[in-house]
């Protein structure tokens, strides 16, 4: 490599770390409707980044949904061509009693950046957005094509761009597709997934009485929809973890010898993972590691409950409806529809009689599975690396991105699942952050992964 590149990328962490911020910054939730004009605002300035940093075409591209925003760079004739995905959309940052530092306002502190939206996935993505750059203002070309693609929904299921995809593959043609969206397996181990889980996500709602009723004149003579909702919730799984929906485990496969060996022999260490995100310890199904279950077996989790009074002091009364949502992580052979299909049957098949049961399916994605011994997967392990000087590792991935197994269905070419975040990054949660370390030195894996993939 042009070492001008490395210098150029050294010179100016402090103006990548200021441009990363104006991105956090922007409160681009897109659960949220009322942020709508946040998350536009977002897509356009990634458009303005594009074009700052030499890629070409860049644009917002209006889909059902929130806009894709597209750049490229494509005069590197013979040579691969890469499409870089991340999504510039985040997650609510509720509760906010529980962040230590404004959510939207980043803040470094102990090495690390906080604010929502740093690890997942503004400062992932940007990174590459950093090494284009590098390479570019230096030498004024990249080591191969490049596209890169953005999305503003992949925390609402990647409606927009999974059904755009579909019907404009011709845009995202590409011989790999690379992504930075997931931590590492801990903080000395860089890692790439060769798994993704798939997900199904639903949402319960339990109704009564036409109205709250008083829990003293009607006690004992009606049906209370907030014990209801628990008590489907408690015959979902049993303390063991072990779902309890009938015939959900008929299509998962039982890990083989060798495979369950190369699971065990991870770099990981349980009680020091337990301590890193705060918990006195980790679960996991009967007859699996927690590393194997997280891995390689299918998950259910509650993920909100509500109904009924929540204010300050009493109020005895019997709540009129009661909701809750649940995530299923799925594994492979595992089909999301048919998933559904046995969850809805069998939540409705538990419900007490005197209240009525709803379900909402929110969204439904496929699990994926990648060729770890593709070459561009070696070269990209071995540029990495380099730019964080510590040995990457595979590993599956107990997390889903919709979009992923479009892309392998669609675009039939791998996918590179490459990321900077550390399991203690509290994704989701109040007090997100990312090791700006992992951040640096991500753009200098970047680069070089674009020069490994063009020899």
């Amino acid at each position: 490599m042009n070492d001008t590149v490395l210098t150029y990328i050294e010179k100016n962490r402090d103006q990548f770390l200021e441009s990363l911020n104006d991105l956090i910054r922007v409160e681009s939730i897109s659960s949220q409707p009322a942020k709508k004009s946040e998350v536009l605002r977002c897509a356009d300035l990634e458009v303005k980044k594009f074009r700052e940093i030499g890629l070409e075409n860049a644009a917002r591209v209006e889909t059902i949904g929130y806009p894709l925003v597209y750049g490229d760079w494509l005069h590197a004739p013979g040579k691969p061509t890469l499409l870089i995905y991340g999504h510039y959309d985040v997650q609510p940052p509720d509760p906010l009693d529980q962040w230590t530092t404004p959510p939207f306002e980043p803040t470094v502190k102990d090495g690390n950046l906080y604010a929502r939206g740093s690890s997942d996935n503004k400062a992932q993505h940007f990174s590459h957005l950093c090494a284009i750059e590098a390479w570019l203002k230096t030498t004024q070309k990249l080591p191969i094509n490049i596209k890169v693609v953005l999305e503003g929904e992949e925390e609402v299921g990647s409606g927009g761009l999974d059904k755009y995809l579909r019907e404009h593959p011709e845009l995202f043609t590409c011989d790999a597709v690379m992504i930075s969206d997931m931590p590492w397996l801990d903080k000395d181990h860089p890692a790439i997934a060769y798994s993704l889980k798939g997900l199904d996500y639903f949402e319960i709602k339990v109704k009564g009485s036409a109205q709250d009723l008083h829990s003293g004149l009607y006690g004992g003579m009606v049906r209370n929809p907030l014990q209801s909702l628990s008590w489907i919730l408690s015959r979902l799984k049993d303390e063991s973890e072990k779902i309890l929906i009938p015939h959900f485990y008929d299509d998962v496969k039982e890990l083989n010898a060798a495979a369950c060996k190369e699971v065990q022999s991870a770099p990981f260490d349980a009680k020091t993972f337990a301590k890193e995100i705060g918990v006195s310890e980790l679960v996991s199904e009967e007859g699996y590691t927690p590393i194997e279950h997280n891995w390689t077996r299918p998950t259910l989790d509650v993920c909100g409950i509500w109904g009924g009074y929540q204010g300050v002091g009493a109020k005895t009364i019997i709540p009129a409806e009661a909701s809750a949502k649940v995530s299923i992580r799925l594994v492979a052979n595992q089909e999301p529809k048919k998933i559904t299909k046995l969850f809805v049957d069998y939540v409705k098949s538990i419900c007490p009689t005197g209240v009525s049961c709803e379900v909402h399916v929110h969204s439904e994605a496929w699990p994926v599975f990648v060729d770890r011994d593709h070459p561009f997967l070696k070269k990209t392990a071995k540029a990495y690396e380099q730019g964080f000087g510590k040995k990457v590792i595979f590993m599956g991935q107990g997390a889903s991105i919709p979009v992923v197994a479009t892309f392998q269905s669609v675009l039939k070419v791998p996918v590179i699942l490459i990321g900077l975040g550390l399991p203690d990054d509290r994704l989701h949660s109040p007090n997100e952050k990312i090791a700006l370390a992992n951040f640096f030195g991500g753009i200098k894996g970047a680069a070089l992964a674009y020069e490994a993939l063009g020899e």
